[in-house]
C-alpha cells in the first residue's frame, strides 16, 4: 500500500474512532464506541459478552495511548494517529491491538452462539444504515455458505481497516 493510501486509511479510521467528533481520540471515544456497538447488537454491558467488548475497547485505548500519544496529553490527535498508522500496520501491532475487539465484536453479534454470523446478526454490526449491507455481507462470506465465520469476519475487518474496502 502506498503512503497516500496509508494516510487515507489512517484518516478514515481516526474519524471512525472519534466518537464525539472533536478531532481527538480519548478514552471516552473508545468507551462510547463499545457502548454504541452493544446498543446496536442489543447486548447489555453487564453481560459477559458486553463486559468483554468494553474491556477490549478500553485495552485498545490503553495500547493506542501508550504508542500514539506522543505528547502525553491524554489525547491522540489526528496527526499523531496518522503518523503512526503505517508503523502499526507494518509491524502487526494494529492487528494485535484490534484482535480482541474483533473477537468480542464477533461474540456479541453471534446471538445464537453457533460460531457464525448470519445475515440478520451481521445487520446488528452494520453502522452504515441501508447502504451496502448485502454487499458487505457477501464480500465477508468468502466461502459463500451464507454465514460468516470468525476467520472470515477478522479478514474482512482487517481489509476494511487497511484499505477501506
Amino acid at each position: 500500500m502506498s503512503l497516500p493510501s496509508f494516510r487515507e486509511s489512517a484518516e478514515r479510521n481516526f474519524d471512525d474512532l472519534d466518537a464525539d467528533n472533536d478531532g481527538f481520540l480519548t478514552r471516552h471515544d473508545y468507551l462510547a464506541l463499545a457502548q454504541q456497538r452493544l446498543q446496536r447488537a442489543g447486548v447489555r454491558p453487564d453481560t459477559p459478552a458486553g463486559e468483554a467488548l468494553v474491556d477490549a475497547f478500553l485495552n485498545a485505548w490503553d495500547t493506542h495511548a501508550r504508542a500514539l500519544d506522543t505528547d502525553r496529553d491524554g489525547e491522540i490527535s489526528k496527526e499523531e494517529y496518522v503518523r503512526s498508522f503505517e508503523m502499526l500496520v507494518r509491524t502487526g501491532a494494529l492487528e494485535a491491538v484490534l484482535a480482541p475487539i474483533s473477537k468480542a465484536t464477533f461474540t456479541v453479534a453471534d446471538h445464537d452462539g453457533d460460531g457464525h454470523i448470519s445475515a440478520e446478526e451481521f445487520r446488528s454490526l452494520w453502522s452504515h444504515r441501508d447502504t451496502g449491507l448485502a454487499t458487505a455481507f457477501t464480500e465477508a462470506d468468502s466461502d459463500g455458505d451464507g454465514r460468516i465465520s470468525f476467520e472470515e469476519f477478522a479478514r474482512a475487518r482487517h481489509g476494511l481497516l487497511i484499505s477501506g474496502g
